[in-house]
């Protein structure tokens, strides 16, 4: 029965995973547009994905404490809500072609979006202590079925309730959520325990200064603020590049390599980290980053351009998903909510600020500058696993 449910459980999170990843795939490949076409000034083109990746990072800590009040199932359920308004807000914006109320919406999607993040801590509660890395990585890698379904979706949306274009995009985005509040319904996780909820909670400061608390939140920061930097400066470089520009289908073709790489590692990463640790999985998520450095600056065909993608997701995959199990360790029940919200709540403040740098650091100084800027992170990240090591090293007598 253990299996069972354990089985059920990270099967219906990955769904929602699945869906909430498609989301995101879905506003990133059309928010941008709808911005330079409505906004008052085509330099605020981004501004409201700026407004998700804020109100995101905000609704972090939020949610975990929520959860730990009412449950995983009930708080993943009060946010979707919130992102059901965003989405209609965001259609009505468009028929009115407001912008305002269109970075209103895009904030409260984000508000969604940053709950949806928990999915992965959501998979552990409802797993044995060997099955939890595991459980994480089997859930994240729901993220494939964005990567095969986001791009035809977004084609499909674009004129579906026609004359709000792009309308249909945001009401594809509606009906998942409500879909993934369905399937929250038939989920088995445990409530927050007794001593989850009145258990000795330390200070914060205390938990932060554990090694394997650093080294577990410079592992997830960086790993996604690097992947964040790469993944949105390469469509600009494929764009204006000065003597081949790419057309949007080989776009989406890199963009595509990339989002597999970044989840389809997922069905098998929870045996590596098991096998041979979640330190060597980081290293070797660090080691990959590199080494998509090194491939971008070689060429920019389309082909450096999709192994570059596919190894800076994968390299991801390895730093988040093992980050997040090293962050395991660091807590106990009743810290649960605290230690996971803020770290989250670092993580995406990463992802956000990597957004607007990538941009600004493009603009002015080019696609290999972006890359170079990456790699004194990795090597951070990098030096910080072997200092973990020595300090699990035990001492002599």
């Amino acid at each position: 029965m253990q299996l069972s449910r354990e089985t059920r459980n990270v099967g219906l999170l990955s769904l929602c995973q699945a869906l909430g990843q498609t989301q995101m795939v879905l506003v990133f490949s059309v928010s941008s547009i709808i911005g330079a076409s409505i906004a008052p000034n085509v330099g605020w083109a981004t501004v409201p994905i700026t407004f998700q990746f804020v109100f995101m990072t905000m609704s972090t800590i939020p949610a975990a404490f929520l959860m730990k009040r009412i449950g995983r199932a009930n708080g993943f359920t009060v946010f979707l809500i919130i992102g059901c308004a965003g989405a209609a807000l965001m259609i009505y914006a468009l028929f009115l072609q407001n912008f305002a109320l269109f970075c209103a919406g895009s904030a409260l999607f984000g508000a969604s979006a940053g709950a949806n993040q928990q999915f992965r801590f959501a998979a552990v509660d409802a797993a044995s202590d060997e099955f939890r890395s595991k459980a994480v990585s089997l859930v994240l890698a729901g993220g494939v079925f964005a990567a095969i379904t986001g791009p035809s979706l977004s084609s499909w949306g674009y004129d579906m309730i026609s004359p709000i274009i792009y309308g249909g995009v945001y009401l594809v985005i509606l009906s998942m959520q409500v879909i993934m509040m369905v399937l929250l319904r038939f989920t088995d996780i445990p409530p927050p325990s007794e001593q989850e909820r009145t258990g000795h909670v330390r200070p914060m400061r205390e938990i932060a200064a554990q090694p394997a608390f650093i080294v577990a939140l410079l592992s997830a920061m960086i790993g996604y603020g690097v992947m964040n930097f790469v993944m949105l400066s390469t469509p600009i470089f494929m764009h204006l590049h000065p003597t081949h520009p790419f057309g949007q289908l080989d776009i989406n073709n890199v963009i595509m390599w990339h989002v597999l790489g970044m989840f389809a590692p997922g069905f098998f990463t929870g045996y590596l980290i098991k096998k041979f640790g979640d330190l060597n999985i980081i290293l070797a998520g660090a080691v990959i980053s590199v080494i998509c450095i090194g491939v971008n600056f070689s060429g920019d065909s389309i082909w450096h351009l999709r192994v570059g993608m596919g190894l800076v997701g994968l390299g991801w995959n390895f730093m988040f998903t093992a980050g997040t199990t090293l962050l395991l360790s660091t807590y106990t029940p009743a810290e649960k909510a605290k230690v996971q919200g803020v770290n989250d709540f670092f993580v995406f403040g990463t992802v956000a600020t990597c957004s607007l740098l990538a941009g600004v650091v493009y603009s002015q100084f080019g696609f290999f500058a972006v890359n170079m800027a990456s790699a004194p992170l990795l090597v951070l990240v990098v030096c910080a696993v072997f200092w973990l090591r020595v300090k699990r090293q035990p001492v002599a007598a």
